[in-house]
């Protein structure tokens, strides 16, 4: 098991937080946990963020709401690509992306990547040589498409986690339905792998007073996140919780806290 990230030395003296260099691929826009992830992500001092990749659906826009959200933390360093639009084995049609509604157009946001996601994701993983944590909050369709692009890519990343597996429904979870192929070829390729179940995130939940608290911060991060929590309750199912599930939080969660997860 790996250390934990915080490592506090003698009394007075400051803690030593271990850096995990990550890229994030991500179908943001739909489910409100990506904006929740990589918010966390950007707040946390143990992660060095080396590139966002979006996926499924209109990747386009997904990026661009990336775009918005980095700005908002003033974070115009970290490369952005537009990725596969379409899966691997369709399923299913990928859903609109709602929370693009909070784009301003006439923002000044960092410019999104002339590579793929596919070619970010070797790029990056290359350059990191085996140092390289890829947390996967949506279908794997770029992952697996940089695998293909470059076979001997596994060797060069270090793990995924993602959100996967077992979901208490006679179906699999979200993540692999919406691409199995991309998970069948992700899943044998030799990269350790986190998988976390929906018997785990389900269990995760924002409260009634932790939005409280976010809508009453004035900064431009805590606003744009009220933005988007505002579109995704607007949005979200009836029958689903007003109160937000944080499904692909618990991605960064494993990585930084790993002691409080057991893996088998």
């Amino acid at each position: 098991m790996r250390q934990s990230p915080f490592q506090h030395g003698p009394e007075g003296s400051q803690s030593i937080l271990p850096k995990h260099s990550v890229l994030v691929d991500t179908d943001i826009g739909d489910d409100i946990d990506d904006a929740l992830a990589l918010a966390l992500i950007l707040r946390s001092p143990e992660i060095d963020l080396r590139g966002i990749t979006t996926v499924f659906g209109d990747t386009q826009r997904r990026a661009r709401l990336a775009q918005h959200l980095l700005h908002s933390y003033d974070r115009e360093d970290v490369p952005i690509a537009a990725g596969v639009r379409t899966p691997l084995r369709p399923r299913h049609r990928p859903s609109g992306v709602p929370q693009a509604a909070v784009i301003d157009s006439r923002a000044v946001t960092p410019a999104i990547s002339t590579l793929s996601g596919p070619e970010l994701i070797v790029e990056t993983a290359l350059a990191q040589r085996g140092d390289l944590t890829i947390l996967c909050l949506g279908p794997l369709t770029n992952v697996a498409t940089a695998l293909m692009i470059q076979p001997d890519l596994f060797m060069a990343i270090s793990e995924i986690i993602m959100v996967g597996g077992t979901s208490g429904l006679p179906y699999p979870e979200w993540n692999v339905r919406s691409d199995a192929k991309a998970a069948q070829i992700v899943l044998g390729a030799g990269i350790p792998v986190k998988l976390l179940g929906w018997n785990i995130t389900t269990r995760c939940q924002l409260r009634g007073c932790d939005l409280q608290r976010l809508r009453s911060e004035y900064s431009p991060e805590t606003q744009f996140l009220s933005q988007l929590l505002g579109v995704w309750k607007r949005h979200h199912h009836r029958w689903q919780s007003d109160l937000p599930y944080i499904h692909d939080t618990l991605t960064v969660v494993a990585l930084c806290a790993p002691e409080l997860f057991e893996f088998e």
